[in-house]
């Protein structure tokens, strides 16, 4: 995660040379989506190549063939969902930025008041993160799409296999 606090408004061990630059902020340590989709989809991309091996290495061409196939299939889905994953991410950031800037603002508001220019920069901010939470939705709908599609194709392999 990328902290939205710059070197000259925070005191903290990751100093950068650029005051301007964000400062790396711990995450919550949990393993996202994204990270989640690439990894299950590279074990078995890894599990497909190797049963391909081993049909190589005893000779059996129809399960090699199959083997390869389904990597091919595999390999396919994670090439495809990684840049909806990017997408889904990339709005997620930028609607948890959305969602700190009015949050200092209404800190702000508490302690200072409310001026004109303060008030158009909340009604800014809740637009960026409304219309983020809109691009966030529709990319996890591609790839829900994406999901089905090879869900599709593996079940045609599987049945292809009968």
């Amino acid at each position: 995660q990328i902290c939205s606090k710059t070197n000259k408004e925070s005191s903290s061990c990751f100093n950068n040379s650029d005051v301007n630059k964000p400062l790396l902020k711990p995450g919550c340590g949990g393993f996202g989506i994204r990270n989640f989709l690439t990894l299950f989809l590279s074990i078995e991309v890894t599990k497909s190549m190797l049963e391909a091996s081993r049909a190589k290495e005893h000779g059996d061409s129809i399960a090699y063939e199959n083997a390869c196939r389904k990597t091919q299939i595999l390999t396919d889905q994670l090439n495809e969902s990684n840049p909806i994953l990017t997408e889904i991410s990339d709005a997620m950031t930028a609607e948890g930025v959305a969602k700190e800037k009015i949050a200092e603002l209404l800190l702000e508001l508490e302690v200072d008041g409310l001026d004109g220019d303060e008030s158009e920069e909340i009604c800014y901010w809740k637009s960026v993160m409304e219309k983020e939470a809109v691009k966030k939705m529709a990319a996890n709908e591609k790839l829900m799409d994406c999901n089905s599609k090879y869900q599709r194709l593996m079940k045609k392999l599987r049945e292809s296999l009968v």
